[in-house]
C-alpha cells in the first residue's frame, strides 16, 4: 500500500473513532447481586470514574433483552433501580421528589459478548435532598463481565 494512502487512511480512522458518540467509562463492574426484591435473579451494573465515583443500575436478568425499556417516575417502578455513589454523596430515586430513571437495553450481542445499555435519570441526594441529573449515557459490558449479566 502506498505510504501516503496508509497515513491518510489511518488518520481518517482515528478521526472517525474520535467522533463516535459512544462513551467509555474508566470503571465498569457487573455484580450478580439480588438487589431487586422478588424471586428473580438480578445484577448490578456500575460504571464511572472508579469505585468511589460511579453510577449503578440493577436489573432483573429476565429483563435483559434487546429493546426492553424500563421507566420510573419518582419510585413507582420497583422492577429496576438506578443510584449513584459520588464521593461521600449517595443519590437515589425518591417518592417525595421529582426523580425519574430510564434504562434501555439497546443490544445484547451474545456472539461477540457485548451488552449495550442507555441510561438517564434524575436522582436525589440522601442528605441534602438536592437533585442530580444524569444525562443519557451509553454503557457497554464486554467479556467476562458480559457472562455475569446472563
Amino acid at each position: 500500500m502506498n505510504t501516503k494512502i496508509w497515513i491518510v487512511a489511518t488518520g481518517l480512522a482515528v478521526f472517525l473513532s474520535g467522533c463516535s458518540d459512544e462513551e467509555t467509562h474508566k470503571y465498569t463492574e457487573v455484580t450478580a447481586f439480588n438487589f431487586i426484591q422478588g424471586t428473580d435473579k438480578s445484577v448490578v451494573v456500575s460504571f464511572g470514574e472508579n469505585p468511589q465515583n460511579h453510577y449503578s443500575f440493577a436489573i432483573r436478568k429476565k429483563d435483559i433483552k434487546t429493546g426492553n425499556k424500563l421507566f420510573s417516575e419518582s419510585k413507582n417502578n420497583t422492577n429496576f433501580a438506578v443510584f449513584a455513589e459520588l464521593g461521600d454523596q449517595t443519590f437515589i430515586r425518591s417518592s417525595s421528589q421529582e426523580t425519574y430513571a430510564q434504562l434501555t437495553v439497546v443490544d445484547i450481542d451474545r456472539k461477540n459478548q457485548i451488552a449495550t445499555f442507555k441510561i438517564k435519570a434524575q436522582l436525589m441526594d440522601l442528605d441534602s435532598k438536592a437533585l442530580k441529573k444524569i444525562d443519557e449515557t451509553t454503557v457497554k459490558i464486554t467479556g467476562s463481565k458480559f457472562t455475569v449479566l446472563l
